[in-house]
């Protein structure tokens, strides 16, 4: 069953009740997930895991789930769903400014009461990134590894700090506790990085890809994607990413190896409250 319907027929009944996700319904709200965790990966998984930082408002008519707002962190609000419902669950947000990763259908809404400041993806032109969410399926994938790759582990941590700094050794640890991580290398030095640091019963999510400037333009990008990809499929998992429009050099490297665009975009911002 399809729990979204159209705006205009939501807004015909008019009956659209919000309310904060109650623990009485999450077994009913993590259904409506699961019929498409691509769409909500970091729901799911946030809701799994780091509950005590997530807020969740939901958009229902009787028992059918219109649409809802995640708040993680006090920080970063992702809205899903028909215009209507997000319209009705705007007003739960209270925070002034924020990073907004939204459906394109919810851009002229949300401007009404935030201004975008600047994208969430350096390479994106103007103040919004506009995502293509990716997928790599099995019959899809090939793997391109012509270099040196190793699964990364807690001993190879320092190395990681060494090379790549305070930052990526965090974002490196953090995968090891959630997901995975690979490197690709160069006279036996990481140079490259893919992490996978969310994941579900069906979804590797990849994110923090990374190449040291000096060693960029020689593939060792598509080698240490190929070997996540290969691995994360080993597991019967489905290798997903969401690759920004405007990054073209990365959008080669996913396409190359076998990622395909979804029909699901997204627009990704730091905003801040617009003064009444």
């Amino acid at each position: 069953m399809n729990y979204l319907r159209s705006d205009s027929e939501s807004e015909m009944q008019n009956e659209l009740k919000t309310a904060p996700l109650k623990e009485k319904d999450r077994e009913r709200f993590f259904d409506f997930l699961g019929k498409d965790e691509v769409r909500h990966i970091f729901t799911i998984y946030d809701l799994r895991h780091v509950s005590d930082k997530t807020r969740i408002w939901v958009a229902t008519e009787g028992r059918r789930i219109f649409g809802y707002i995640f708040e993680f962190d006090k920080r970063i609000v992702h809205t899903r769903g028909t215009v209507g419902s997000v319209n009705r669950l705007l007003p739960y947000i209270t925070l002034d400014e924020l990073t907004f990763v939204i459906e394109p259908s919810h851009l002229t809404l949300v401007e009404q009461s935030f201004e975008p400041l600047e994208p969430t993806d350096a390479t994106s032109k103007g103040k919004i990134t506009k995502y293509l969410v990716m997928k790599a399926e099995a019959r899809s994938f090939k793997p391109i590894i012509r270099h040196k790759v190793k699964k990364l582990g807690q001993d190879d941590l320092e190395e990681v700090l060494r090379n790549f700094g305070e930052e990526w050794e965090k974002r490196v640890r953090d995968a090891l506790e959630r997901g995975m991580a690979y490197s690709a290398y160069d006279a036996d030095a990481p140079v490259a990085i893919a992490t996978v640091t969310e994941t579900t019963d069906r979804i590797a999510f990849i994110r923090g890809v990374h190449t040291l400037p000096p060693f960029r333009d020689k593939g060792l990008a598509s080698s240490t994607v190929s070997a996540l990809v290969k691995d994360a499929l080993r597991q019967k998992k489905e290798p997903v990413l969401w690759g920004a429009e405007d990054n073209l050099p990365a959008r080669r490297v996913y396409e190359k190896v076998g990622f395909k665009e979804t029909k699901h975009v997204l627009f990704g911002f730091k905003a801040r409250r617009r003064l009444n």
